[in-house]
């Protein structure tokens, strides 16, 4: 039968999860071959180095103390870290720490798993991109507005300041897509995303709600300069496009409504630049108008 000691030994030396082994003062004393192949590093290079020492530069010495605090508590500890390769890269890694204890119940080692888990955040990372982001303009998509929207009313409410929502509809976007075809509809979504960043500053968002239906964040600024934002904006997205029959003007037309001066509810704020949108299109098109007409 199998010594016991050896048997552990075994497992550690052929295990495929990368394992390190530490003393109490967090200082490597000993690494498995999967550690090596994981990492790069070998063992002369990390023996007697500080876990520090492997992890990324912004683990600083606050969380390795947060660490040892909670393996003095519990003697064990996981979490996700970011780890260093040789070669200077960084993986996403599943960390756990348990003491290893003598029989005097006195932890003598620490025996540190490092899962790599980068594949795994790479997948949810995409995930999450492909949810938020709309596939053919790549603004984001309504469910970033709302999450962007939440971020920017919770960021004006702390630091007092103003955030504008304007709702965009695209005029004569339907003809295009009657006399031109949904193709060259899709150009034109494409055109007026692009020029619509382009129209903002990097601190502001703008998303495509569906159909030819854009909105824009502007974060902390004057009712003069979103007033300018959104003549600049309907200058930029005036287009013309023709054939040797058909000649069609699209334009926008933008509503605009305020936080907090108009509602510190997102979905009513919507709703308020929606409808200040439609009495910008009853003005007569490429026009902007203000949920509240005081401006």
């Amino acid at each position: 039968m199998t010594d016991l000691t050896s048997l552990t030994s075994q497992v550690y030396q052929q295990s495929s999860v990368a394992m390190l082994i530490m003393d109490v003062d967090f200082k490597i004393e000993s690494v498995n071959p999967a550690f090596i192949r994981s990492t790069g590093f070998e063992p002369v290079e990390v023996r007697g180095a500080p876990l520090l020492s492997i992890c990324d530069e912004l683990v600083h010495t606050r969380s390795i103390q947060d660490i040892q605090n909670r393996l003095a508590e519990t003697n064990c500890f996981s979490s996700e870290l970011a780890m260093l390769r040789k070669n200077g890269s960084l993986f996403s890694a599943q960390i756990i720490i348990d003491g290893l204890q003598k029989p005097n119940g006195c932890t003598q080692y620490y025996l540190v798993l490092i899962l790599d888990i980068s594949e795994q955040k790479q997948r949810e990372s995409e995930l999450r991109y492909y949810s938020e982001i709309d596939p053919l303009t790549n603004l984001g998509n309504r469910k970033f507005l709302f999450q962007s929207l939440d971020n920017a009313i919770a960021s004006a409410k702390r630091f007092n300041y103003t955030v504008a929502l304007m709702f965009l509809d695209l005029d004569g976007f339907k003809q295009v897509n009657d006399f031109f075809g949904h193709g060259e509809g899709d150009k034109i979504l494409l055109e007026a995303a692009q020029r619509l960043k382009r129209c903002v500053r990097q601190v502001d968002t703008v998303a495509r709600l569906g159909g030819d239906e854009f909105v824009v964040i502007l974060n902390g600024t004057s009712t003069d300069m979103i007033a300018g934002t959104a003549k600049r904006i309907i200058d930029f997205l005036t287009l013309t496009i023709k054939d040797q029959v058909n000649e069609i003007q699209v334009s926008a037309s933008i509503g605009i409504s305020l936080y907090p001066r108009d509602s510190k509810n997102p979905l009513v704020l919507l709703k308020y630049a929606d409808e200040a949108m439609y009495k910008a299109k009853a003005k007569g098109k490429r026009q902007f108008c203000w949920h509240l007409e005081s401006k």
